[in-house]
Protein backbone atom coordinates (compact mmCIF):
# COMPACT_ATOMS: atom_id res chain seq x y z
CA UNK A 1 0.00 0.00 0.00
CA UNK A 2 1.35 3.40 -1.32
CA UNK A 3 1.17 6.03 1.37
CA UNK A 4 1.12 9.30 0.18
CA UNK A 5 2.58 12.35 2.17
CA UNK A 6 1.15 15.69 1.70
CA UNK A 7 2.40 18.87 2.20
CA UNK A 8 0.44 21.60 2.56
CA UNK A 9 3.22 23.88 2.33
CA UNK A 10 3.74 25.24 -1.39
CA UNK A 11 7.16 26.59 -2.67
CA UNK A 12 8.15 29.51 -1.20
CA UNK A 13 8.43 31.11 -5.12
CA UNK A 14 4.91 30.17 -5.07
CA UNK A 15 3.44 32.57 -2.45
CA UNK A 16 2.97 35.90 -2.71
CA UNK A 17 3.80 37.73 0.57
CA UNK A 18 2.01 41.59 0.84
CA UNK A 19 2.77 43.69 3.83
CA UNK A 20 0.78 46.07 3.69
CA UNK A 21 2.62 48.11 6.31
CA UNK A 22 5.52 48.17 4.04
CA UNK A 23 3.76 49.29 1.34
CA UNK A 24 2.23 52.69 3.28
CA UNK A 25 5.73 53.17 3.67
CA UNK A 26 6.60 53.00 0.68
CA UNK A 27 3.57 55.17 -1.23
CA UNK A 28 4.55 57.89 2.07
CA UNK A 29 8.49 58.22 0.78
CA UNK A 30 7.22 58.03 -2.77
CA UNK A 31 5.24 61.43 -2.60
CA UNK A 32 7.10 64.48 -4.55
CA UNK A 33 9.04 66.84 -2.28
CA UNK A 34 7.35 70.29 -1.58
CA UNK A 35 9.90 72.84 -3.31
CA UNK A 36 11.78 74.95 -0.55
CA UNK A 37 10.62 78.42 -0.35
CA UNK A 38 13.92 80.41 -0.94
CA UNK A 39 11.60 84.24 -1.14
CA UNK A 40 11.64 84.94 2.34
CA UNK A 41 15.47 84.78 2.66
CA UNK A 42 15.85 86.67 -0.32
CA UNK A 43 13.69 89.37 0.70
CA UNK A 44 15.57 89.27 4.46
CA UNK A 45 18.63 89.74 2.50
CA UNK A 46 17.79 92.66 0.27
CA UNK A 47 16.11 94.36 3.22
CA UNK A 48 19.43 93.79 5.49
CA UNK A 49 21.43 95.05 1.40
CA UNK A 50 19.57 98.32 0.96
CA UNK A 51 19.22 99.01 5.51
CA UNK A 52 23.41 99.06 4.76
CA UNK A 53 23.33 101.01 2.00
CA UNK A 54 21.16 103.28 3.35
CA UNK A 55 23.83 103.80 6.55
CA UNK A 56 26.64 104.00 3.88
CA UNK A 57 24.76 107.08 2.37
CA UNK A 58 24.02 108.82 5.56
CA UNK A 59 27.52 108.57 6.88
CA UNK A 60 28.99 109.48 3.23
CA UNK A 61 26.71 112.61 3.22
CA UNK A 62 27.21 113.61 7.22
CA UNK A 63 31.22 113.32 6.34
CA UNK A 64 31.06 115.33 3.01
CA UNK A 65 28.56 118.30 5.33
CA UNK A 66 31.63 117.85 7.94
CA UNK A 67 34.37 118.37 5.42
CA UNK A 68 32.50 121.25 3.95
CA UNK A 69 32.14 123.16 7.27
CA UNK A 70 35.40 122.76 7.88
CA UNK A 71 36.45 123.58 4.82
CA UNK A 72 34.12 127.34 5.08
CA UNK A 73 35.76 127.46 8.79
CA UNK A 74 38.83 127.17 7.03
CA UNK A 75 38.56 129.59 4.23
CA UNK A 76 36.81 132.35 6.82
CA UNK A 77 39.58 132.52 9.29
CA UNK A 78 42.25 132.57 5.82
CA UNK A 79 39.99 135.45 4.51
CA UNK A 80 40.10 137.28 8.30
CA UNK A 81 43.63 137.24 8.09
CA UNK A 82 44.43 138.23 4.88
CA UNK A 83 41.94 141.12 5.69
CA UNK A 84 43.50 141.91 8.96
CA UNK A 85 46.87 141.90 6.65
CA UNK A 86 45.62 143.96 4.38
CA UNK A 87 44.21 146.65 6.59
CA UNK A 88 47.80 146.61 8.27
CA UNK A 89 49.43 146.98 5.37
CA UNK A 90 47.38 150.08 4.06
CA UNK A 91 47.82 152.01 7.36
CA UNK A 92 51.45 151.36 7.43
CA UNK A 93 51.87 152.41 4.30
CA UNK A 94 50.09 156.07 4.96
CA UNK A 95 52.21 156.13 8.68
CA UNK A 96 54.92 155.76 6.29
CA UNK A 97 53.54 158.72 4.06
CA UNK A 98 52.70 160.72 7.91
CA UNK A 99 56.22 160.24 9.07
CA UNK A 100 58.40 161.47 5.61
CA UNK A 101 56.18 164.77 6.31
CA UNK A 102 56.16 165.07 9.62
CA UNK A 103 59.20 167.58 10.71
CA UNK A 104 58.31 169.20 13.97
CA UNK A 105 55.10 169.27 12.23
CA UNK A 106 53.16 169.21 9.00
CA UNK A 107 52.28 171.49 6.61
CA UNK A 108 48.74 172.65 5.24
CA UNK A 109 49.69 171.16 2.01
CA UNK A 110 50.79 168.44 3.23
CA UNK A 111 47.74 167.97 5.75
CA UNK A 112 45.48 168.35 2.75
CA UNK A 113 47.42 165.13 0.88
CA UNK A 114 46.96 163.06 4.17
CA UNK A 115 43.32 163.78 4.43
CA UNK A 116 42.65 163.17 0.82
CA UNK A 117 44.03 159.78 1.56
CA UNK A 118 41.95 159.05 4.47
CA UNK A 119 38.96 160.07 2.52
CA UNK A 120 39.12 157.54 -0.68
CA UNK A 121 40.84 154.58 2.31
CA UNK A 122 37.68 152.03 1.60
CA UNK A 123 38.20 150.65 5.18
CA UNK A 124 36.35 152.40 7.88
CA UNK A 125 38.84 150.82 10.47
CA UNK A 126 41.63 151.63 8.60
CA UNK A 127 40.50 155.61 7.96
CA UNK A 128 39.62 155.88 11.66
CA UNK A 129 43.43 154.54 12.53
CA UNK A 130 44.83 156.99 9.94
CA UNK A 131 42.22 159.95 11.02
CA UNK A 132 43.61 159.52 14.72
CA UNK A 133 46.95 159.79 13.16
CA UNK A 134 46.42 162.47 11.37
CA UNK A 135 44.74 164.86 13.96
CA UNK A 136 47.31 164.63 16.40
CA UNK A 137 49.72 166.09 14.18
CA UNK A 138 50.50 169.34 14.87
CA UNK A 139 50.47 172.36 11.85
CA UNK A 140 53.13 174.62 10.04
CA UNK A 141 54.26 176.92 7.48
CA UNK A 142 54.03 175.90 4.37
CA UNK A 143 57.00 174.98 2.91
CA UNK A 144 55.77 176.63 -0.04
CA UNK A 145 55.30 180.28 1.19
CA UNK A 146 58.55 182.83 0.30
CA UNK A 147 59.33 185.64 1.44
CA UNK A 148 59.31 188.90 -0.37
CA UNK A 149 61.25 192.10 0.55
CA UNK A 150 59.14 193.97 2.06
CA UNK A 151 60.23 194.28 5.97
CA UNK A 152 58.96 196.25 9.04
CA UNK A 153 61.26 196.15 12.04
CA UNK A 154 63.52 193.17 11.68
CA UNK A 155 64.55 189.99 9.66
CA UNK A 156 63.39 187.74 12.31
CA UNK A 157 60.22 188.90 12.36
CA UNK A 158 57.89 186.01 9.63
CA UNK A 159 54.98 187.97 10.19
CA UNK A 160 56.23 191.21 8.36
CA UNK A 161 57.01 189.55 5.22
CA UNK A 162 54.44 188.80 2.28
CA UNK A 163 53.58 184.92 2.56
CA UNK A 164 52.36 183.70 -1.42
CA UNK A 165 50.26 180.51 -1.44
CA UNK A 166 48.95 178.21 -3.81
CA UNK A 167 45.33 178.81 -2.89
CA UNK A 168 43.28 181.07 -1.03
CA UNK A 169 42.71 178.44 1.54
CA UNK A 170 45.91 177.71 2.17
CA UNK A 171 46.59 181.23 3.14
CA UNK A 172 43.66 181.04 6.12
CA UNK A 173 45.03 177.83 7.31
CA UNK A 174 48.04 179.20 7.70
CA UNK A 175 47.16 182.49 9.13
CA UNK A 176 45.01 180.81 11.70
CA UNK A 177 47.43 177.82 12.66
CA UNK A 178 49.63 181.14 13.65
CA UNK A 179 46.98 182.93 14.98
CA UNK A 180 48.56 183.68 18.55
CA UNK A 181 52.13 183.87 17.03
CA UNK A 182 50.99 186.85 15.48
CA UNK A 183 48.74 188.35 17.44
CA UNK A 184 51.42 188.44 20.04
CA UNK A 185 53.90 190.07 17.78
CA UNK A 186 51.29 192.86 17.27
CA UNK A 187 49.19 192.11 14.54
CA UNK A 188 45.67 192.71 14.36
CA UNK A 189 44.12 191.00 10.90
CA UNK A 190 45.36 190.10 7.39
CA UNK A 191 45.11 190.19 4.16
CA UNK A 192 44.63 188.06 1.39
CA UNK A 193 45.20 188.98 -2.43
CA UNK A 194 45.76 187.44 -5.87
CA UNK A 195 49.23 187.78 -8.03
CA UNK A 196 47.54 187.71 -11.01
CA UNK A 197 49.24 184.19 -11.28
CA UNK A 198 47.20 181.58 -9.83
CA UNK A 199 49.28 182.74 -6.57
CA UNK A 200 47.66 184.12 -3.47
CA UNK A 201 49.61 186.41 -1.10
CA UNK A 202 49.24 186.60 2.73
CA UNK A 203 50.24 189.89 4.23
CA UNK A 204 49.34 190.45 8.63
CA UNK A 205 48.59 194.11 9.41
CA UNK A 206 48.93 196.13 12.50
Amino acid sequence: MEVFQLNNQEPKSRVQRYNFNQGNDQATRQRPKKPRRWWPWILTLLTLAIAVLLVLAINHHNNAASNTAASSSNSSSIAAKDSSASEQSAYERFQDKYEQYNDHGITVTQKQKLQNIINAESNSAVQSREQKLLDQATTKPSASASSSSKKKDSDDDQFSTTHTFSSVADAQNWAQASKNSWLQAGYTTYTITSDGQGNYNLQFVH
